[in-house]
C-alpha cells in the first residue's frame, strides 16, 4: 500500500504558527479590540486557505484568473484617478484631487504600485501573447498615474520590486553590472529629493518609529495589545519628553530644553505609519519578527520558482515599511492573496494535504459565521454612533449622553466615540462618569485632549493637584501645544494662586507651539485679560 506524506510547506507552518499565537495571546480585558481584530485575522487566514486550495487544484487557471482580476481592478482605479483629476469624479479626501477609491492618496498609491509590480512582471517573463498585451497596457496606465498620488512610499516599492524583477534576468544583472555607480547616484538623488519634497512628514515618519521602537521596548515582548498602539504609544512619548526635563530642566514644565526639532515634530497618531513596528508594539517583537518572516519566506519561495507573485508581495512588504496598508480592506484581501500565490509557486500539493488545508478553512469558516452576530452589532454600534456624531459637533451635549451609555459596551474600541461621550458627560456636570469613559480612551489614544478634560473634571471636583497632574501629563505627551499651559494658569487663576499664575502667564507668552492661529492669539489673548486685572488691582492697592 502506498502511503502519501504531508509536506508541510514552510511558508503554511509559519503563517499557522502565527494565526496560534495571535489567537492565544489576544486580550480579553478589551473584548471590542480583541474580538474585531481577530475576526480580521481569521478573515484574512480563510481567503489564504481559500487561494491555496484553488491554486493547488488549477494553478495555471488560477493564475490567469488572478492576473485578469488584477489586471480589471488596477484599471479600474485607474480610469477612477484619472476622472478625479480631470475633476470629473469627486475625490475622498478634500485635500487631495486624485485618491481612487481610497480614503486618501497614500493607500491608493501602495495599492496601485503592487498591482504594477505583478502586471508588469508577468508583461516582461509571460508566456501568452494575450496576457502579456493585456498587464503591460495596464501596469504602464497604472505608472504614469502613479506620480500624482504624491506617494513616496508607493514609488519606493515600485523601485524596489522593479530591482528585484531587473536581478532576476540575466539580462538586467549585466545592466546593473555595467551601470551600478550611475544608478547608485540616481537612487542618492531621488531617496534626497524625496525627503526635501516632504521634509516635514518624513521627519514625522523617523519620530514616530523612535518612539514605536521605545515603546515595543517598555512593554515587552507581549505588547500592548490589540487595539492599545495609541495609548501605550502616547504613554511613551510623554515619558520620553519629561525625562528630558528632569535631567535638563530647571522646573517641571521647561520646554526650553528639550530638543526643539523633536518637540515641533510630535504629534498624537493612532498609526505607526509602519506596519511592521505597529504589529510590535501591539503584539511584541516575536509576532512582528514571525510576521516579517511569513513574507521573507513567501517572496523566496515565489523568486526560487521565478513566479511572478514575489515582485507584488515585494511591492507591498516596502509599502508596509512607511505605511499602514493591513488597516485597509482592499489589502487585507490582496495581501492574503499574493501570499497564497506565492506559498503555492512550485509547490506539488498532495492530497492529503489539501484536504488538510479544507478542513482548516470549514473550521474557520463555522467560528467566522458564529461570530458574525456580535461583529454585526458592533457595526450596528458604528452606524448608530455616526447618526449621533453630529449632535456633538453642534455641541447638544445632552444628546450625547442619552446614546452614550447604550453604545458604549460595543465602542469601547473607537477613541473618538469615547471622547466625545466622555467630553459630553464632562459638559452636563457628569464629572465621575466622565473620568471612567475618557480613561478608557486614554489606553488607546495617544490624543492628550483625553488628559485635559480629565482635568477639567479633577478642577470642577476641586481636586486641585489633580487637575495639575494630568494637565502636566497632557502637555509631556505633546509638547507643542499651548492649550495645556492655558488651561494650567486657568487652575492657578481658580485657586488664587497669584505668583504661580503670573510665573505661567508669561510662560504662555513666550511659548513656541507647532501651530499658530488664531485659535492660539485667542488663549493668550484671554491670559493677558486676567493677567491685567491682577496687575490693575495691585496698583490701585498700591494707590
Amino acid at each position: 500500500m502506498q502511503i502519501h506524506t504531508v509536506r508541510l510547506v514552510f511558508t503554511d507552518a509559519l503563517l499557522a504558527g502565527l494565526v496560534v499565537l495571535l489567537t492565544v495571546f489576544q486580550r480579553t480585558e478589551d473584548s471590542a479590540s480583541s474580538e474585531v481584530y481577530m475576526f480580521c485575522v481569521w478573515s484574512m487566514t480563510a481567503v489564504y486557505l481559500l487561494s491555496r486550495i484553488v491554486m493547488a487544484i488549477g494553478p495555471r487557471v488560477a493564475c490567469y484568473v488572478l492576473l485578469s482580476v488584477v489586471a480589471a481592478y488596477s484599471l479600474k482605479e485607474s480610469y477612477t484617478g484619472l476622472m478625479q483629476l480631470f475633476g470629473h469624479i469627486k475625490s475622498n479626501h478634500y485635500m487631495y484631487a486624485c485618491t481612487g477609491s481610497f480614503k486618501n492618496p497614500g493607500p491608493y498609491g501602495g495599492f496601485l504600485a503592487v498591482c504594477i509590480s505583478v502586471l508588469g512582471a508577468y508583461a516582461i517573463k509571460g508566456h501568452n501573447k494575450v496576457f502579456r498585451y493585456i498587464t503591460g497596457i495596464s501596469s504602464l496606465i497604472a505608472l504614469i498615474l502613479l506620480p500624482s498620488t504624491m506617494s513616496r512610499a508607493a514609488l519606493l516599492a515600485v523601485g524596489c520590486a522593479g530591482v528585484l524583477l531587473t536581478v532576476s534576468t540575466e539580462t538586467g544583472k549585466a545592466f546593473l553590472r555595467k551601470y551600478r555607480i550611475w544608478l547608485v547616484a540616481v537612487l542618492v538623488i531621488a531617496c534626497a529629493g524625496a525627503y526635501v519634497l516632504k521634509k516635514p512628514s518624513a521627519d514625522g515618519r523617523l519620530f514616530m518609529n523612535k518612539i514605536s521602537i521605545r515603546t515595543m521596548y517598555v512593554n515587552g515582548w507581549k505588547g500592548a495589545g490589540p487595539g492599545h498602539f495609541g495609548g501605550a504609544y502616547g504613554e511613551t512619548q510623554a515619558l520620553y519628553f519629561q525625562e528630558q526635563i528632569k535631567e535638563r530642566g530647571t522646573y517641571d514644565l521647561d520646554w526650553t530644553v528639550i530638543n526643539e526639532h523633536d518637540r515641533l515634530t510630535a504629534d498624537c497618531p493612532d498609526n505607526a505609519f509602519n506596519e511592521y513596528l505597529f504589529i510590535g508594539v501591539e503584539h511584541g517583537p516575536i509576532i512582528m519578527l514571525l510576521f516579517m518572516a511569513v513574507i521573507i519566506a513567501a517572496i523566496v519561495v515565489s523568486y526560487r520558482n521565478d513566479t511572478i507573485w514575489c515582485y507584488g508581495l515585494t511591492a507591498f512588504a516596502v509599502f508596509a515599511i512607511f505605511s499602514y496598508p493591513l488597516h485597509v480592506k482592499q489589502f487585507q484581501i490582496m495581501f492574503s492573496v499574493l501570499l497564497a500565490a506565492c506559498a503555492s509557486s512550485g509547490q506539488s500539493t498532495t492530497l492529503t494535504y489539501k484536504l488538510i488545508m479544507m478542513a482548516f478553512l470549514i473550521v474557520l469558516s463555522v467560528i467566522l459565521i458564529g461570530k458574525m452576530p456580535e461583529i454585526k452589532q458592533y457595526k450596528q454600534a458604528e452606524s448608530a454612533w455616526k447618526k449621533t456624531e453630529r449632535w456633538h459637533i453642534m455641541e447638544h451635549y445632552d444628546y450625547v449622553v442619552e446614546d452614550g451609555d447604550t453604545l458604549l459596551p460595543y465602542m469601547k474600541h473607537d477613541y473618538r466615540f469615547l471622547f466625545a461621550y466622555g467630553q459630553s458627560l464632562n459638559k452636563t456636570g457628569n464629572y465621575e462618569k466622565s473620568d471612567s469613559v475618557l480613561q478608557l480612551g486614554t489606553r488607546i489614544s495617544s490624543d492628550p485632549m483625553f488628559w485635559n478634560v480629565m482635568g477639567n473634571n479633577s478642577l470642577a471636583l476641586g481636586r486641585y493637584r489633580e487637575a495639575e497632574e494630568r494637565y502636566k501629563h497632557a502637555f509631556y505627551m505633546v509638547p507643542n501645544r499651548l492649550y495645556p499651559l492655558y488651561l494650567l494658569a486657568k487652575l492657578y487663576h481658580a485657586e488664587g494662586d497669584t505668583v504661580r499664575f503670573l510665573d505661567m502667564a508669561d510662560k504662555i507668552e513666550t511659548f513656541i507651539p507647532k501651530i499658530e492661529s488664531a485659535n492660539t492669539e485667542l488663549l493668550r489673548s484671554e491670559i493677558r485679560e486676567i493677567k491685567a486685572g491682577y496687575i490693575e488691582k495691585n496698583i490701585k492697592k498700591d494707590e
